[in-house]
C-alpha cells in the first residue's frame, strides 16, 4: 500500500468503521465505536498517547484483544481483528509522534504486513467482497481527502 502514514490510518479507521454495525452484540458495537472515536480524534488532534491506545488493546480486564478472543461468532472475530489492527496502527503512530524509540512488543510488530492481515479480515467481514477496499484506495489517492474530512467522505462510500 503506497500511502502516507496518515492515509494508512484513514484506511484502517475508515474500513473498520464500515463493519462495526455487523457486530452481533450492541454492547460490542458501542465499545468498538468509542475506541474508533478515540482513534479518529488522535488522527485529527494527536490527542492521546501511544500507551493509552496500547492499553485499549491489551488491558487484561477488558482490552479489545480479550473481547476478540472470547467471541464465539466467527464474523465478530474478523470485525474485532479489523478494529485491533486500526488501534494498533494508531498506537504505533502515537508512540512515534511522542518520539518513542522502544515500543511494547505487539506495537513493535506493527509494520506494512499489517495491511495484508487487515485486508483479509475485512474481506471476510464482507463475504469476499473487496469493493470497498478499491473505493477507499481511489479516494485516498485523491488530494481532496484530509484528516479533517476523511471520516465523512468514507461514510459516504
Amino acid at each position: 500500500m503506497c500511502l502516507t502514514d496518515e492515509k494508512k490510518l484513514i484506511y484502517y479507521l475508515g474500513l473498520s468503521q464500515k463493519v462495526l454495525s455487523l457486530l452481533t452484540k450492541a454492547e460490542d458495537q458501542k465499545i468498538a465505536q468509542e475506541i474508533l472515536d478515540k482513534c479518529w480524534s488522535w488522527l485529527q488532534n494527536q490527542s492521546g498517547s501511544g500507551e493509552e491506545f496500547y492499553y485499549l488493546l491489551d488491558n487484561e480486564d477488558n482490552g479489545i484483544t480479550i473481547i476478540e478472543e472470547m467471541s464465539t461468532v466467527e464474523m465478530d472475530k474478523f470485525i474485532w481483528n479489523c478494529v485491533i489492527d486500526a488501534v494498533a496502527y494508531t498506537s504505533r503512530k502515537a508512540f512515534e509522534n511522542e518520539g518513542a524509540v522502544y515500543f511494547p512488543e505487539p506495537i513493535a510488530l506493527v509494520d506494512d504486513d499489517l495491511a495484508a492481515h487487515f485486508d483479509d479480515c475485512y474481506i471476510r467481514c464482507n463475504n469476499g467482497d473487496s469493493g470497498d477496499i478499491s473505493k477507499i484506495l481511489v479516494l485516498l489517492a485523491g488530494s481532496d481527502i484530509s484528516r479533517n474530512n476523511a471520516r465523512d467522505l468514507i461514510a459516504n462510500l
